[in-house]
């Protein structure tokens, strides 16, 4: 029973991916695959067209959406992207599924766009609230995204944030924080270099 609770609390949360459309609005949001020249994925009018075509209101969505809090960095060849922000105060936690408690979700996006290897770790992030909040990312929760890339490797997912004092759809930015490495610099000694904290301060209203 406590796992299909856990599924179900998973499925919930995840539901923060669809910005308020369909399927084919999800499918066009991932990371394209790294394919042969015969697979042409569709231009960003056709998607666009797409996801008009398709956009409907859930009415049982919790979160609330922050399309436009984007950010894109490259470290050394490692490219990061934050896709979108959303916020709730009815999100179920994994000790009571019919909780409403305050969150904030994270889309990332990680590429390894170089030969060599890189540890980082955006699923351990922290976030810094303009309501007053610092508060570290759910692991149990949150996707996979860190420790090892491998060169070519694309991560994508969604890290979670519980808010300790509530008030979520009242924040106004955010900032988060997270350590990457270069092992290739690192194992060169290259110490000044081999390693990088992003902070990303994003404004949300």
């Amino acid at each position: 029973m406590k796992r299909i609770s856990i599924l179900y609390l998973g499925l919930l949360l995840s539901l923060f991916l669809v910005a308020c459309g369909g399927v084919d609005k999800i499918e066009s949001e991932k990371a394209d695959a790294k394919v042969g020249e015969d697979a042409t994925p569709l231009s960003n009018d056709e998607e666009d067209k797409e996801a008009d075509e398709t956009d409907e209101v859930d009415p049982d969505d919790i979160w609330t959406y922050y399309n436009d809090a984007t950010w894109e960095g490259d470290f050394n060849g490692l490219r990061t992207e934050i896709q979108k922000v959303v916020v709730t105060e009815k999100a179920p936690t994994l000790e009571d599924e019919d909780a409403e408690v305050s969150a904030v979700g994270v889309k990332f996006l990680v590429e390894n766009t170089t030969d060599g290897k890189f540890t980082t770790y955006p699923d351990q992030a922290t976030l810094v609230t303009s309501t007053g909040e610092q508060v570290d990312a759910d692991l149990l929760l949150s996707d996979n995204l860190g420790g090892d890339i491998h060169e070519g490797v694309i991560k994508e997912g969604d890290v979670i944030f519980y808010l300790e004092r509530g008030e979520a759809e009242s924040i106004e930015w955010i900032k988060l924080e997270w350590t990457s490495t270069d092992i290739g610099l690192e194992e060169d000694g290259d110490y000044d270099n081999a390693y990088q904290t992003e902070e990303v301060k994003l404004e949300l209203k």
